[in-house]
């Protein structure tokens, strides 16, 4: 939570002292998106078991959520929307994966690895197709395109 407070309050200052425009973090940000929906789609990996109180999860995981895409994307919303809004969006997205970490072990139990991994792929395609927005949007801003 200390990180997705962070970027949504105090991104537009972090672009000002590294003088970054917001249409070069959303290329950037494209770019970044799309490298993890295409590892997430051409991942051969199968999920393994997780146990009740398998904290090993958690330093996985914690990367993957609040990532370089995510600070990225913090910063461009903050900027459109207001850090308020991208605040509280950012928290409700954190309410709603929280208990998918918490309990991923009953998920998998329930619906087994196969429907994870098509739930996975399908992720994958959602990930990248907001990447290929934030990249017409910077090339836009950019008017290059």
């Amino acid at each position: 939570l200390l990180l997705l407070t962070s970027f949504s309050l105090f991104g537009e200052y972090i672009l000002r002292a590294f003088n970054i425009s917001l249409e070069a973090l959303r290329i950037a940000g494209g770019v970044l998106l799309m490298i993890i929906a295409a590892e997430m789609l051409l991942s051969k990996e199968k999920p393994e078991e997780v146990r009740r109180g398998d904290f090993a999860v958690v330093p996985i995981a914690t990367p993957l959520i609040v990532g370089p895409g995510t600070m990225s994307t913090l910063i461009i919303y903050s900027r459109v929307y207001g850090p308020l809004v991208t605040l509280a969006g950012s928290y409700i997205a954190f309410a709603m994966a929280y208990p998918m970490l918490r309990y991923s072990y009953l998920v998998l139990r329930y619906l087994g690895p196969s429907v994870l991994q098509g739930l996975a792929k399908f992720m994958s395609i959602i990930v990248a197709s907001i990447a290929v927005e934030l990249l017409i949007s910077g090339l836009r801003g950019l008017t290059l395109l």
